[in-house]
């Protein structure tokens, strides 16, 4: 039985994760193990997170095999693992439930009043952003984040009633959640191998809206984007609007500073002057008001809010400041969408102008084929803040090649756009080397993408670190 949703005893439950590894896949397999179950997972590759959840207690298999299977009641698999995959198959001829993963998410978000963060673009941090102000204001949430935060300890919690979590459009799987607060960021062209293009992805957020759980629930939605608004028009229930200028929730006064916001907020109860968020950007400013919006309609002490706001972290590869040497920082970001990078450079550059001056180098690495053959005329525009970008190959991610689609794509219509002095690189691994000789104090780089790309910064301060201990720099450091 693929995709059931039968009753299950969290305490007697023996469940195997195929794509453990995976961000969100390792957030349910905590909190399943949390509510009592016993949990294994089995992941293509080893890394850091198998490492994490072993050093929890988990049962962490490097590749798929039908021997992981024994004694399992229920296989839940991500979208990244096909149906032909031998655990997969196994587990439906000895008739094992099998279930996707925004199947298994539904099911452990039963009996709570969940928050469910939908959109394009800045569900994580605003995911992360609410659990933070529940937290700091004593509401005791469980929490799934599709991204690391400090303050977790990875990307999930177990807590009580509350549940937040993103909700995930790439696969429809979002349309199995039925949340007390659909929370949608915005809405945008992406995903074009599973949507026939934005008329079906609105239909599928109308949707998605228009579950709310409970009576007592609300729509939170962003009045700045035009679909978004447009879709409201289609769904019942109460409704929250937040934006810039604009909403029930409104951003007002912008200021935008170097690794922070301040706004003031104009709110259904009042006014409050000065609201600071330790987060950069007007996009997350907008993810801000979100939080706002919940807090608001759930009572919360706004003077907890406040100082969550104030106090909120990154989460990892979100503008995550990866360290400096020589003069030169690094930041990453996971942004892989035209209108995220956008956004990212926009606050990166305001963060490479208040170091030295220097210049703001980028290394882009593009994510999925189909992306790339979808998008590649808005990625034109979109790097015009950087004085150098460097494009690297695809990261295909579960993808099978196109035929004729390849980074040049995307060269091709940056250059079309004329603004920015950019190279085609043929390997990510030659980068580090390139920028260590490329590079000069002062000057930050940002490494953008949703693949591996963060590693180029961790290979290039092991490049200058090299350079610099060379014979030749040993001597003229001495003389």
């Amino acid at each position: 039985m693929v995709d059931g949703f039968p009753q299950l005893e969290w305490s007697t439950a023996r469940v195997h994760f195929v794509g453990i590894g995976g961000i969100g896949m390792s957030a349910l397999a905590r909190i399943a193990a949390a509510k009592g179950a016993v949990v294994s997972g089995c992941d293509g590759a080893d890394g850091p997170i198998l490492a994490a959840l072993r050093s929890s207690g988990f049962t962490c298999h490097v590749g798929h095999s039908p021997a992981h299977l024994d004694d399992i009641d229920v296989v839940v698999y991500s979208s990244a693992v096909p149906l032909e995959t031998p655990e997969l198959q196994t587990a439906l001829t000895r008739g094992i439930r099998v279930v996707s993963r925004g199947r298994m998410l539904a099911w452990l978000q039963r009996g709570h009043d969940t928050v469910a963060v939908a959109g394009a673009h800045g569900k994580t941090t605003t995911t992360w952003i609410i659990a933070n102000m529940l937290i700091r204001c004593g509401a005791d949430p469980t929490v799934a984040v599709g991204g690391n935060v400090a303050e977790l300890n990875g990307n999930s919690r177990v807590g009580g009633r509350i549940f937040v979590t993103e909700a995930d459009e790439s696969d429809g799987s979002f349309l199995h959640l039925v949340p007390k607060y659909p929370v949608i960021t915005n809405i945008d062209r992406d995903h074009l191998d599973y949507y026939s293009g934005i008329r079906e992805i609105k239909q599928a957020f109308a949707h998605f809206a228009d579950k709310t759980g409970d009576v007592d629930g609300a729509v939170i939605a962003c009045a700045d984007c035009p679909s978004v608004r447009g879709i409201l028009k289609r769904i019942g229930g109460r409704k929250i609007t937040y934006g810039i200028e604009r909403g029930d929730v409104a951003a007002e006064n912008v200021r935008l500073q170097p690794g922070r916001a301040v706004y003031d907020a104009r709110l259904p109860g009042g006014a409050v002057k000065d609201v600071v968020l330790s987060l950069p950007g007007v996009h997350n400013v907008r993810n801000s008001l979100a939080a706002l919006a919940l807090a608001t309609d759930l009572g919360l002490p706004m003077d907890g809010v406040l100082e969550a706001l104030a106090d909120t972290s990154h989460v990892d590869r979100r503008l995550q400041n990866r360290g400096s040497r020589h003069g030169i920082t690094v930041y990453d970001d996971y942004a892989h969408h035209p209108a995220e990078i956008s956004a990212t450079l926009e606050a990166a550059r305001m963060l490479a102008d208040k170091s030295q001056g220097g210049r703001l180098v980028g290394v882009f690495q593009p994510h999925r084929y189909s992306r790339t053959l979808h998008l590649q005329k808005e990625f034109g525009p979109v790097f015009d803040r950087l004085d150098l970008l460097l494009i690297a190959p695809i990261y295909a991610a579960s993808e099978p090649p196109i035929d004729g689609v390849s980074s040049e794509l995307i060269a091709r219509h940056v250059k079309a756009h004329g603004n920015v002095k950019f190279e085609l690189v043929p390997d990510l691994k030659q980068v580090a080397g390139r920028l260590a000789a490329e590079l000069a104090p002062g000057d930050t780089v940002i490494t953008i993408g949703a693949g591996d790309v963060w590693q180029v910064g961790d290979a290039l301060f092991e490049a200058m670190k090299q350079a610099a201990s060379a014979p030749g720099q040993a001597e003229a450091a001495g003389g």
